[in-house]
């Protein structure tokens, strides 16, 4: 039985990195069959704790990020970052190569948010397209 006094994601992983640390909390499978990575509860709350504690560097609780990770362990490692933060996570899936802005640009206009989190690839490969169309010239990449 759970605490009643658990209202939220973050309270719900804390509660789950101390009664059962090393449990599986996500697995992540490539194409759906084949595991590729897996995180235990204490795993995922020390990695968001750090990360949210970084993030805080960079923006106030409220702020709004886009989140442009391919599905995996980053995406989620990074969101509960977001939760523990206080920051509004806005997931978007990163664009592909070559590929057109105006999505992205629309959903940027839209949730104004002060930060970028994406992978090092991520950012690497599209680097070209931001700089020559930026989002915002407000956006703190990370």
């Amino acid at each position: 039985m759970l605490d009643p006094n658990i209202t939220n994601f973050v309270d719900l992983l804390k509660y789950r990195a101390t009664h059962t640390p090393n449990k599986t909390a996500y697995i992540f499978l490539e194409n759906g069959e084949t595991e590729q990575s897996r995180i235990t509860y204490q795993q995922l709350h020390q990695q968001a704790q750090t990360t949210a504690a970084h993030l805080l560097t960079q923006a106030n609780p409220g702020d709004r990020a886009l989140l442009l990770y391919p599905s995996g362990l980053d995406f989620i490692t990074t969101f509960f970052a977001c939760l523990y933060a206080g920051i509004i996570a806005v997931p978007v899936y990163p664009p592909r190569r070559n590929q057109s802005l105006t999505r992205l640009q629309s959903i940027t206009t839209d949730a104004t948010p002060t930060l970028a989190l994406t992978t090092q690839k991520i950012l690497t490969d599209t680097q070209k397209s931001w700089e020559q169309n930026p989002l915002s010239p407000t956006l703190t990449w990370l």
